[in-house]
């Protein structure tokens, strides 16, 4: 790890988190048309590593650089996953009503990514196993046929939420029937994964109600496997008890659900709304690929990491980062950082060297697949409809959550079929 003193703060001793007053509300950055305003303004006051609130009265310190997130992400020695470490829990932890509490629970969460060391390599083996196993072919049919029986839905209305009837759902479909969900149970993993992702209250209630609903999964695929990631999992030697797979395809909707609805709406909404790039696309002189990843380099689905902790004391970028402070790691600033950028706004097209997947031991385990359903999405819903907003691109309001990046809605119209009768 290169050295954390580059940046050293003024004074006699570094700066302590618990020593900040007032410290800005992270979930400011989703909310606003561009993050890097919010991302320059913690900079040009505090430098590559600033104290957030992720809730009133939950500091973070928030890493922005491009080579610290790099850096963090590849060292779980010093920056642990483990929810347990972090220190709030010595002072009482969360109130019971707090939208943090499925994430910074002090209960242990047998899956690859609230995990270190060897339970971590344990854990994350079955799981690439698992998506190395999978079909890439039956996933795209899959996909496929789901998206166009979406758009049969509202097609000829001549009008549509795209957010809501297209992007949000198409990834539970497929997702759900990738873990071994049946229909209805993808449809209640949908609505109890948007009440944990929203925090409030419920939250707590709803994680309880996605384990029992996995454990009942799980039990059924020991003794009736099929052809679907759970059962990968509950056959890998490396897998113990029923927790532990149960844990791990929590893992696999949450973040596979949360990321992928963000990505295909992310990329739906440039396509309509940025001229310079739609005519790009459409003029045959960049490919999907491409533009996919445009939206992971300027605008990427995940904007926040869930916290990493410290082990141990340590100074980063001139902060003194005491064990069991939560770490956010600012995916977003950290694809947009200014020191990297070389001035031609198209120099990322066709590079994936974004950290929009993580990289390190805990990078995500499947970013083929997932580029899979995405790209078969958008494509399906382009190839269909001559889609235009509804609304000019600047109103367009974005979801104010910690983690993911996301429009709220994509109200859109487009020509009904006409009626050969």
């Amino acid at each position: 790890m290169r050295s954390t003193q580059d940046r050293p703060w003024p004074g006699s001793r570094p700066v302590r988190l618990s020593g900040v007053s007032n410290p800005k509300p992270l979930v400011r950055a989703s909310g606003m048309p561009d993050p890097r305003v919010f991302y320059d303004e913690l900079e040009s006051e505090w430098g590559e590593v600033a104290p957030v609130e992720l809730e009133p009265g939950v500091p973070a310190w928030l890493v922005m650089g491009q080579r610290l997130v790099y850096d963090v992400m590849r060292n779980e020695h010093v920056f642990a996953t483990d929810p347990r470490t972090w220190n709030g829990h010595a002072r009482g932890g969360l109130p019971p009503t707090s939208g943090l509490r499925p994430v910074l629970t002090s209960h242990q969460r047998f899956a690859a990514n609230h995990t270190d060391g060897a339970l971590r390599q344990r854990l994350r083996e079955p799981l690439d196993d698992a998506f190395a196993q999978l079909s890439e072919g039956i996933t795209a049919s899959k996909t496929r046929s789901l998206c166009n029986l979406l758009i049969d839905r509202f097609e000829d209305r001549g009008r549509a939420d795209l957010m809501l009837e297209y992007a949000s759902v198409v990834p539970f479909l497929v997702v759900a029937d990738m873990i071994g969900l049946d229909p209805e149970d993808g449809q209640r993993l949908f609505d109890l994964t948007r009440r944990v992702s929203g925090g409030g209250t419920d939250a707590a209630q709803a994680v309880a109600e996605v384990d029992r609903m996995f454990g009942g999964l799980v039990a059924a695929r020991r003794t009736a496997p099929g052809r679907d990631l759970a059962s990968s999992l509950v056959a890998h030697p490396n897998m113990g008890e029923d927790v532990e797979v149960v844990h791990t395809l929590l893992l696999v909707a949450y973040s596979g659900n949360l990321t992928l609805t963000a990505w295909v709406a992310q990329t739906l909404l440039l396509t309509l709304a940025d001229t310079r790039f739609s005519g790009r696309l459409h003029g045959g002189r960049i490919d999907l690929d491409s533009a996919m990843d445009e939206v992971l380099w300027r605008s990427t689905p995940t904007m926040h990491t869930l916290p990493r902790f410290a082990r141990q004391d340590i100074v980063l970028d001139g902060k003194l980062v005491a064990a069991g402070d939560p770490l956010v790691l600012a995916i977003h600033a950290a694809n947009t950082d200014p020191r990297m950028d070389t001035g031609d706004p198209w120099d990322h097209v066709g590079s994936r060297a974004h950290v929009s997947f993580g990289t390190g031991p805990h990078a995500c385990p499947a970013p083929r697949t997932a580029r899979v359903i995405a790209r078969i999405a958008v494509e399906t819903l382009l190839r269909r409809l001559d889609v235009v907003l509804r609304i000019p691109a600047a109103d367009v309001t974005w979801d104010q959550t910690l983690w993911i990046r996301q429009p709220v809605s994509l109200p859109v119209t487009f020509p009904a079929p006409v009626d050969s009768a």
